[in-house]
Order: structure tokens, then C-alpha cells, then sequence
């Protein structure tokens, strides 16, 4: 049963939306659905959309532009447009609806309190369980169609740059995508996990599909975003290269303003399971992209470990000292260390209940007895007695720097060491 505009009405949470014309395409089918908070870019609208908008700036559209928006919509087959208001747009305009009925295009009106995640996560629920991703060939087909050949194209293309000694050889493939041999670049690797206890081959399976749904769903984001981007084989986890002057600035925290934006996407497009970013550092040749793909596995190793406050998305540039951490591959090291310096700590706090491990965490966060101490809610009296007990306890005085570097290291082993589940 394919599933349409009608069934999507259907769904609880549209039962708080208007709909305000467009009956006569309540059949239509929806493949896809697509957010977009300003409707400036519409050029890559695909048939089967259901667009989702708060239609930022769509107050000063002329008539003519709106027309010209709706026969764009009529001619790209869009499913359905939702708009909410009491935002950006206080009501939708008359003569946008008369344009949307003419067209036979259903217009919804969603009210401010109705928010685009549980609207999005709604329809990605009804669409995954739907036939269109689970045997209906044609409609497989009309939903992955379009992108096929070219994620194809990306992933031979991602492969020849991994294993060409000179990668810069191949800037005309290259320039098919707008990627530049040089330029400011990151890789991002994504993942997808399903929370269950046990994975079975059905598990995988779904985890494959999903993956396959979230590149199409980054490709199209990217597209819409204007960001020159490659993909890469998704077997396990899906890499993605994306190029853009806004990462020239290293200080200006734009890798991380694209990542969220992304992350935020497809958290909201893929419900079913838990999407975690690993994300390299700013590189500035496409030689480097080795680098970068080590760089961003590793943060989306520390992302799967939730080794970080933030785990779904870690920048390798965040991880501090866990990038030295998880290149030591000897393990019976890390435990020495681990050993000398957390391990007399924990097991005082196991043995009485206290909270050394907390208090020295807390301390080396600030380096202030006064602000630790204001941050645990305990005196200043107190705070210094359990960092003489610290020192006690394993030879490291808090208070010099040198043994605090001891004492940070020590804390950040025992987190990895605990998250892979070697401390017995």
C-alpha cells in the first residue's frame, strides 16, 4: 500500500494541522521528505517530496514569484507542502492557496505549537514501515532513482582517490562534483546504531538500509546547502567529503555549524536509530584525505565510546587527549598508567563512598579551588582536604601543574579503558 498524502493526514500529529486545499492530490504518493527553512533554492525539488517549511522571507514574494514557485512545485511533482506559521509568517497568503488548489497541490498549515521534529519523525516512521523500503521494486526505484548514478559515480570516484598514489590527477572527475584538488576540506563519517541488546543479521540489514537512506538524505541536504561534497562506500559506515571556503577560518567553528546542521537533519529524518558524526580537522589538499578519513574515524570512535559530554557528534579536534590515548595500542601501558593515577581513587570512593574521582574531575575542569568548589557545592576547606587525600592516595599533587597533567591522563585512560570494557 503506497503511502500518500491522505494516509500522512491520517497520522495523529496532523490532527493539529489544517488542511487548507489541494484534495484532489490527497492521492498523491510521497517518497521522500525534505525540510526547508528559507525557500530560496528550490532546484533540486524531487517528485514524491513532501516539503516541510517555515517559508523564512516568503512575505515579501510577489505574485508573479509565487506562481512561478507553484508551477515549479506542479512541474517536479511535489507530494504535498506543509507550512507552519505564527513564526516567519503570520498566515499564509490567499493567493498562494487559490495557486496551490489550481495546481491540485495540498497545502497544510501547521500551527506553532506543532514542532518539525515530531511532524518529521511521524512521516520518516509511516515511510520506512511502508512498502516504498521493503520489497515494492518500482517505488524502490522512484525514491533512490535519481541519485543512484551519482552516489555510484562519487564512490568509484572516492575509491580511485584512496588508491591513487598522486590523487590530484584526478581533478576532471573531480570538477564533475566542483571538488578542487585544493581547497579547506573535512571528512565526516557517520554511523547509525539500533538500540538493541543483540544484532542479528536482520539488525544489519536494517542498519545497511539505513545508511543507504542516509546518504541519500546528505546528498540532498548538500545540495540544498550549496556545499561541494563526495561520498563514499556506506558498507558499515557512510564518509563524506565536503569542501567550502567557510572553512578557510579555522577559529570560526564553521565545520562544526555544517556538521550540526546535518546531524540535526538526518536525527530527524531517521528515527529508528541513534546517528553519531565523527569529524576530521580542516585539511587543505585532497592528498590529504587519508588523514582526514583516520582523523574522523576516530572521532566517531570516541562518539560510539561516548567518551565525550556530546557524544552523537565529536570533532577529532575536541577529543584533546584521547587523540594520544587511542594511538597507544599497548594496551598493558594504558592500565600502568591507569593504575598509578585513577585506580587508588576509585577504589577509596568504592570502599566509602566518597567522590575523589568527581572532585578531582571537577577540579582539573576549572584549576580553582574556589570555583570547584562552588561547582560541587561543598567549602573551600573541604575541596582542599580531598585533594591532600588525592595526593595521598596516589603521589600527585593536584595543585602542580605537572601532576595534574599526570592525574588528567590518568582519568581520560580509565574513561576509554572503562567504555571498552577492560577494566574487569
Amino acid at each position: 500500500m503506497a503511502f500518500t498524502v491522505a494516509r500522512a493526514l491520517d497520522i495523529e500529529i496532523f490532527g493539529r494541522c489544517k488542511l487548507l486545499t489541494g484534495q484532489a492530490g490527497l492521492e498523491n504518493e510521497i517518497h521522500w521528505v525534505n525540510i526547508l527553512e528559507i525557500l530560496d533554492d528550490l532546484s533540486h525539488i524531487e517528485p514524491g517530496e513532501f516539503l516541510i517549511t517555515t517559508a523564512h522571507g516568503f512575505t515579501s514574494e510577489s505574485i508573479s514569484k509565487q506562481q512561478g514557485m507553484i508551477e515549479l512545485f506542479s512541474a517536479r511533482k511535489l507530494a504535498a507542502m506543509a507550512i507552519q506559521t505564527g513564526h516567519y509568517l503570520e498566515e499564509i497568503p490567499s493567493s498562494f492557496i487559490r495557486l496551490s488548489e489550481k495546481h491540485n497541490i495540498p497545502l497544510i498549515e501547521i500551527p506553532p505549537e506543532v514542532s518539525f521534529k515530531s511532524l518529521t519523525r511521524a512521516l520518516m516512521n509511516e515511510l520506512l514501515h511502508s512498502e516504498q523500503l521493503s520489497g515494492d521494486k518500482q517505488t524502490r526505484d522512484a525514491l533512490t532513482g535519481r541519485l543512484d548514478s551519482e552516489i555510484a559515480g562519487m564512490n568509484e570516484l572516492w575509491q580511485g582517490l584512496i588508491e591513487d598514489e598522486n590523487p590530484e590527477d584526478l581533478h576532471l572527475d573531480l570538477a564533475r562534483y566542483n571538488i578542487k584538488p585544493q581547497g579547506p576540506m573535512m571528512v565526516m563519517i557517520l554511523t547509525i546504531s539500533l538500540d538493541v541488546s543483540r544484532k542479528t543479521e536482520q539488525d544489519e540489514n536494517a542498519v545497511h538500509e539505513l545508511l543507504k537512506l542516509a546518504g541519500q538524505a546528505t546528498a540532498r541536504n548538500l545540495r540544498q546547502q550549496l556545499y561541494p561534497f563526495l561520498l563514499g562506500p556506506s558498507e558499515h559506515y557512510l564518509p563524506i567529503l565536503i569542501q567550502s571556503e567557510a572553512l578557510k577560518d579555522k577559529n570560526s567553528s564553521a565545520e562544526l555549524q555544517i556538521a550540526e546542521q546535518l546531524y540535526e537533519h538526518l536525527r530527524l529524518l531517521i528515527p529508528r536509530g541513534t546517528v553519531r558524526i565523527g569529524l576530521s580537522n580542516i585539511h587543505n589538499h585532497i592528498g590529504e584525505l587519508k588523514q582526514c578519513l583516520n582523523e574522523a574515524d576516530k572521532a566517531q570512535q570516541a562518539a560510539r565510546l561516548e567518551l565525550l559530554d556530546h557524544p552523537n557528534l565529536v570533532s577529532f579536534r575536541a577529543m584533546n587527549l584521547y587523540r594520544l590515548i587511542m594511538d597507544i595500542k599497548n594496551i598493558e601501558t594504558l592500565k600502568g598508567i591507569y593504575y598509578e593515577t585513577a585506580a587508588p581513587l576509585l577504589e577509596y570512593d568504592r570502599r566509602s563512598k566518597g567522590s575523589l574521582v568527581l572532585t578531582l574531575k571537577v577540579f582539573l575542569q576549572f584549576f580553582s579551588i574556589k570555583k570547584a568548589s562552588e561547582e560541587l557545592f561543598v567549602h573551600r576547606h573541604t575541596m582542599r582536604y580531598r585533594l591532600q587525600q588525592i595526593e595521598e592516595l596516589t603521589g600527585f599533587n593536584p595543585l602542580r601543574p605537572n601532576d595534574a597533567l599526570q592525574l588528567n591522563i590518568g582519568l581520560h585512560i580509565y574513561y576509554y579503558l572503562k567504555a571498552l570494557n577492560l577494566l574487569g
